[in-house]
């Protein structure tokens, strides 16, 4: 049985309900521009969310936390990561290891309804793409619910119907992918998930 583990806040602006703990997305040590240490949006469904947490409590060192999801048909916890699995809401219980909780999240998945690619730098791209041979661009989805941008690295299908014209290369995220232009010709990147897809052309010159 799981008790609630009651304690003075330390600041009143905190990620759980009883603002005692946060539950954002790690992000690396000098990232400083790293999106994911915002509040959590809804997770695509299909898709992963690598937490990091931490409690914000007076007086406390920060014990060992663990996760568990009271509805892991739509919410799982597997290996500290979030996963969705259906439509809907689940509470998100952060607790010590022996089972007292410090504070919960109400965590949201949606369907994909849309999937876009930006650069490196955050600026969309559409259309038409023109490299020259031995150019690349990076790029990065991101999938929607309609207006709404959700969360979650997600494992989206890469293609190129011209791969001896543009080659996709990892680029160590498993979202991410280098575009590398190899020879002149056209090619289209196809980007998808589920029914959700994505097309980008891209036009290689010498």
């Amino acid at each position: 049985m799981r008790t609630i583990l009651l304690l003075a806040p330390l600041a009143a602006c905190a990620g759980g309900a009883l603002h005692q703990a946060t539950l954002v997305g790690q992000c690396a040590e000098q990232d400083t521009a790293c999106s994911r240490r915002h509040p959590l949006a809804p997770l695509a469904i299909g898709a992963r969310f690598h937490p990091e947490l931490a409690t914000d409590i007076a007086g406390t060192a920060t014990p060992k936390l663990v996760l568990d999801s009271a509805a892991p048909d739509v919410l799982a916890v597997e290996r500290g990561a979030l996963v969705a699995r259906a439509e809907g809401a689940a509470a998100v219980l952060i607790s010590t290891d022996d089972g007292s909780v410090v504070d919960f999240v109400h965590v949201w998945a949606l369907p994909i309804t849309e999937i876009t690619l930006a650069r490196r730098d955050g600026d969309r791209v559409a259309g038409t793409v023109g490299l020259a041979v031995g150019e690349d661009v990076t790029l990065e989805p991101a999938l929607w619910n309609g207006a709404q941008r959700l969360a979650g690295d997600a494992d989206l299908a890469w293609t190129s119907d011209n791969a001896a014209a543009v080659a996709l290369l990892p680029d160590g995220s498993a979202a991410r992918r280098r575009i590398r232009a190899r020879a002149p010709g056209k090619a289209t990147i196809t980007v998808a998930l589920g029914d959700a897809r994505t097309t980008l052309a891209i036009e290689v010159v010498p």
